[in-house]
Order: C-alpha cells, then structure tokens, then sequence
C-alpha cells in the first residue's frame, strides 16, 4: 500500500571525493539535494578521505545551512571507493528510513526527483529499486535510463549517449537490470533481506560492479528493479575519476564473467585468453583482467 508522504522517511547519502577541480559543479550539486521538494529526509554527506581540500569547502558549506533538510557528515579515514564509502552512510542512516538514496557529488538533481522516485517505489511493494531518466551535462544526451547486462557480461545505462528524442520508449516504466549508481533509490527492507551482509554493497567491489551486483541481487531473491519515466537530473559523468574509470569498468566486466552464469560461460575461457593478450599492449588493461579475475572468484564464495 502507499505510505502517506508525511509518514515516509528517506535517507540521501552524497558521496564526496577529491572534488576541487570541479568544486562549482559538487557545490550546485550539494545545493540541489538540500532544497529537495520533499518533506521528510536527511542529507549523509560522506567524504572518502579527501586531501585536496573540497572536504573542507562542503564542510564549511554545510555549516552555513539555514535550510530544513536534517544533515550528517561522515568523514572516512581512508578513500574506500563508491561501495564502501556508501555502505558508510547506510550504516549512519537513520533507523526509520524507509528508503535510501545513493547520490554521486557530480549530478544535480531536479527539484522534484525524490518525491518522483518515492512515487516509483510505492507503487509496487515489490519494486527493490529503482532510478529515472539522467542525462549528461548538456541536458540533452541521455546517461542512463535504467541499466542493463547482458549475456556476454557487458553493463551500461539503457540508451546510454543517445540524444533524447532518438530512444524511444523513455516515457514509459520498464524494468531494468540494475538502478544506476549515480542516482537511485532502493527500499531498506529489501537491501536487508536480499543482500548478504544486509548492505547494499560489497565493500571490495570498490567500484563500477556494486550497482550491477545490487541489481541482480535483488531479482534473484525476488524483488524487481524499475526505471521511472521522470527527469531526476543531469550528471557530469567521470569528474572523480577520470581516466581510470576504464580500469573499473574493464574490471567489473572480467569479474561478471565469474558471477553470473549465462549460455556463454563455456566459453568464458576463450573470454579470458583474449583479455589476456592485452597484456602485451597494455599493462592497466592486463592488471584489471588479473584483479577482475580475482574479485570474481572471492565474491562467489560470498
């Protein structure tokens, strides 16, 4: 059934990072979640051991506040990656939270996404999470509307740098593999009956294979995964980390291999001899497939 708003309680947990070099864009982005049209929530600002002074700056920021929107900081003692520097505001989220929203510092978001999201969620109990449509920076390009995997182990966001009005489809609600990391929203009950540890990461993940794993975590135990048909933002991709998001994302592609099995795992050897020759060309690309390799293996026996 659907909760009166005035009873629902959500948690946002925005995840800081090394952000001066685009400290404008983190500013706005901060700003945005604080002045949410939306009654009841609490702001988890958690900085992953910034040393470039943008903790500093938030810190500050949040200070002068004079908003309504209840806020926490967490300060980590080390950077712990996306996985572990969200499963740290989840563990400072307030108890009665219903839901909990995973938010990078570089993407704005609309005025009205939350309450949107929360519409999404309520109106099937078993919904585990879901996201809406973000675009890229320029307002136009679209970043994800949901995110997929496929067979052969590759993930992204459905419609992922096409322009708007060349996707069609996106005015209507889907189900998705997974809700994209940038912006999404899951429901607390459900994080803590189908994740094993009762969080939504796994900590070692680190990056770019948590939101996939969360994903497929909750359809397996039941729950669905939904892409709302609403705007909730635009999202300035890569301004944390840059070039080695490559890595990442190579990495999280070899250790998918390892975890979800399809009508390709027989070959998934030949997958990994072909990965393989790019150690000779390329030092990152052979240490991702090696790290890939041994993530995947440590997550199945999880």
């Amino acid at each position: 059934y659907a909760v009166p708003r005035s009873m629902v309680r959500a948690s946002v947990i925005w995840l800081n990072y090394n952000s001066i070099k685009f400290i404008d864009i983190a500013q706005k982005s901060l700003e945005s979640f604080l002045n949410l049209d939306f009654n009841d929530y609490e702001m988890i600002v958690v900085d992953n051991a910034s040393s470039d002074g943008s903790f500093e700056v938030i810190k500050k920021y949040i200070e002068e506040y004079k908003g309504d929107a209840k806020v926490k900081v967490v300060r980590n003692a080390e950077n712990l990656g996306y996985a572990g520097g969200i499963n740290a505001g989840w563990e400072a989220r307030d108890k009665d939270s219903r839901y909990v929203v995973f938010a990078n510092n570089d993407l704005i978001p609309t005025p009205d996404s939350l309450a949107k999201l929360v519409e999404c969620m309520e109106s099937d109990p078993d919904i585990g999470a879901c996201s809406g449509l973000i675009y890229f920076g320029d307002g136009r390009t679209v970043y994800s509307a949901g995110g997929w995997v496929d067979e052969i182990w590759m993930a992204s966001g459905l419609c992922h740098k096409a322009p708007r009005d060349s996707c069609s489809g996106l005015e209507k609600e889907y189900y998705a593999t997974y809700p994209d990391g940038a912006y999404s929203i899951v429901k607390v009950e459900a994080v803590r009956k189908a994740m094993p540890h009762g969080k939504p990461f796994f900590d070692e993940t680190f990056l770019y294979l948590d939101d996939y794993l969360l994903g497929l975590t909750l359809w397996n135990r039941g729950y669905k995964v939904k892409y709302f048909p609403h705007e909730t933002g635009v999202h300035f991709h890569g301004k944390t980390m840059g070039k080695s998001a490559l890595f990442y994302g190579y990495r999280a592609h070899i250790a998918l291999s390892y975890l979800v099995h399809t009508r390709y795992t027989s070959i998934r050897k030949i997958l990994m001899l072909e990965r393989q020759i790019y150690r000779l060309v390329s030092k990152t690309k052979w240490r991702a497939v090696k790290e890939g390799v041994a993530l995947g293996k440590s997550l199945v026996k999880n």
